[in-house]
């Protein structure tokens, strides 16, 4: 899940005459501490370290759609589950900003002839995120921030959630330059227990590379940009456990690549991409995604 906000200022300083349209740095005209707007590449599926403005707010709708099918002993197993993520995001220094995940989910599940479908509020997440190194060069800058949060169990319990409050924490770095922008994280999900259920804990580390592929000359007169992008996602799970006793058909490890595009502007971005599992490894008779299709716009204001 990306609780990725997308947007920064207070990168760079610029000072530029209007009077000319001569190519000029992206970052330094887009993200300066003069005129306070944002930089314009973001990551589709992961997070990126760059600051909000003191006071500032971000919001991303975000929607996924993910896919899973196989026969398992000649039994037709399929999910499908829509989802849709609103992402409020606060500033509360040039530094410090809060967010919060409110999720709605449709889970469609077939399994042989049994058929189920539950749709509801998915699980809250709270988290903050702080920014504790920052290196500026010419025409670049160099972030790194942790965060850390908590998961709510506020959808419906083995349903569209899982019914115990967990904990998430990670490590996010991120070099954006006049050029692209290479966003990378660490975390780790600490899952507990509900009831007789404990999902296992998750370890991930992801990277996404965002290119500006249009325009190729940068002027004060540009109105929008088209980034490419492309993600790396490797996660780890535990096995999970019920009633105490590990779940053999559960935890593995997955590699997925995320191909996508962009088109920004100075207060917003939309984008869509698809997240494809290039190797799994998973345990037992677990069942394995096919594909998962992610679009979202983002607004700061």
């Amino acid at each position: 899940m990306d609780f990725s906000p997308g947007t920064a200022s207070e990168v760079f300083t610029l000072r530029f005459n209007r009077k000319h349209s001569r190519p000029v740095s992206l970052s330094l005209l887009l993200v300066s501490l003069l005129i306070g707007q944002p930089v314009l590449a973001a990551p589709i599926a992961t997070n990126t370290a760059l600051p909000l403005s003191k006071h500032e707010f971000i919001f991303r709708e975000q929607f996924s759609f993910l896919h899973a099918r196989d026969d398992l002993s000649g039994s037709k197993r399929e999910i499908t589950r829509f989802e849709s993520r609103s992402v409020l995001g606060y500033g509360l220094t040039p530094k410090w900003a809060i967010f919060g995940v409110l999720p709605i989910a449709q889970v469609k599940r077939e399994f042989g002839i049994n058929r189920t479908k539950q749709s509801g509020l998915g699980d809250t997440s709270l988290f903050t995120r702080y920014e504790i190194y920052q290196a500026d060069k010419p025409g670049r800058t160099f972030r790194i921030a942790p965060y850390f949060g908590v998961r709510a169990p506020t959808g419906r319990d083995g349903k569209t959630g899982d019914g115990s409050t967990d904990f998430f924490s990670g490590l996010i770095s991120t070099l954006a330059t006049t050029q692209w922008v290479l966003d990378s994280q660490i975390r780790f999900d600490l899952n507990r227990k509900a009831d007789s259920f404990k999902r296992g804990n998750v370890t991930r580390l992801e990277s996404s590379f965002q290119y500006r592929l249009s325009p190729k000359q940068v002027t004060i007169n540009v109105k929008g940009f088209i980034f490419g992008v492309l993600e790396l996602g490797a996660f780890h799970y535990e096995r999970n456990q019920i009633m105490g006793l590990t779940d053999p058909n559960s935890g593995g490890f997955q590699l997925f690549l995320t191909p996508g595009v962009q088109y920004a502007t100075q207060r917003w971005i939309v984008d869509l991409g698809v997240k494809i599992p290039v190797v799994s490894r998973l345990n037992g008779n677990a069942l394995e995604p096919d594909y998962e299709i992610l679009t979202s716009l983002r607004i700061n204001f």
